[in-house]
């Protein structure tokens, strides 16, 4: 499960992406059907919560961006703690929570994922960790990722739940890469269209995306600036042995987060982990 080929995402690279061109991203994030998506996964989260016992508790959410899931699911009743490493989306986040009167059970913190012990330790333990759309795993290395979701189970409760939610399909980068060769598309975001780049490379398991960002004025397209990230996509059963060197066993495959369990090589990567028992 290597991910030498191609170079991984430095921290330069990051903090282009989700800092300096942080604006860009979030264009993206906070458009109408983004937001509607993350509705949807939050509500999906909440049903898998509700059939595990956890009508209550706390949720971390690792890579919470401007809080499009974390906000959601504190307006269903959960406290949740989300981080970023982005101190532009903590902060829009952090207003949005205030604004919507959720000041006591939304919490958002600027954290480098990295550093996640140490950032959430005056709020543990939680009773589950999410990771959606291919948030923080994956652009670094392995040893990294690992540590992170070894972190993730230090500071969770002893029945603790891990959800990997609407993350990125190997396979179907795999397809597309086969049958399309690099995938160029234009995406719509509200008034922003996004021209997207996709290069995934099945020896190494790392996908580079480049992004040209436009507003749309009328028939007229201003151009907003470019960015790109890097990132290696796990495949399931690679994500199962990645989690299981931190103490996570798999619970359940989803084909999508409202309950059909199984797996779909065309829908997005939905896992659910529990703590291996000793």
């Amino acid at each position: 499960m290597g991910q030498s080929s191609l170079k991984l995402n430095s921290d330069e690279m990051i903090y282009k992406y989700f800092i300096e061109k942080g604006e860009l991203f979030r264009f993206v994030m906070d458009s109408r059907p983004m937001m509607l998506r993350g509705r949807r996964i939050a509500k999906g989260i909440a049903k898998q919560l509700y059939m595990l016992g956890f009508d209550k508790g706390r949720i971390l959410d690792v890579g919470c961006g401007t809080g499009r899931v974390s906000i959601p699911l504190a307006e269903m009743g959960f406290d949740v703690v989300g981080i970023d490493i982005s101190p532009i989306y903590i902060d829009i986040a952090s207003k949005r929570a205030d604004e919507k009167g959720l000041r006591d059970k939304a919490t958002f913190l600027l954290c480098d994922a990295r550093e996640l012990s140490k950032c959430v330790e005056k709020y543990k333990p939680f009773t589950s960790i999410i990771f959606v759309w291919s948030s923080v795993l994956g652009y670094y290395d392995e040893e990294t990722d690992a540590k992170i979701l070894s972190m993730a189970y230090e500071v969770s409760s002893d029945r603790a739940v891990l959800i990997i939610a609407d993350a990125i399909n190997k396979e179907y980068l795999s397809l597309s890469q086969y049958f399309c060769g690099i995938m160029k598309r234009a995406l719509e975001y509200d008034d922003i269209v996004v021209l997207e780049k996709t290069l995934y490379n099945p020896a190494t398991g790392n996908v580079l995306i480049k992004q040209d960002f436009y507003r749309r004025n009328g028939s007229d397209l201003k151009f907003l600036g470019n960015s790109h990230f890097e990132l290696h996509v796990y495949s399931v059963d690679e994500l199962v042995r990645l989690a299981s060197k931190a103490g996570w066993c798999l619970y359940k495959v989803l084909v999508d987060l409202s309950g059909e369990a199984g797996y779909s090589p065309i829908n997005s990567t939905n896992i659910i982990l529990s703590k291996c028992r000793q």
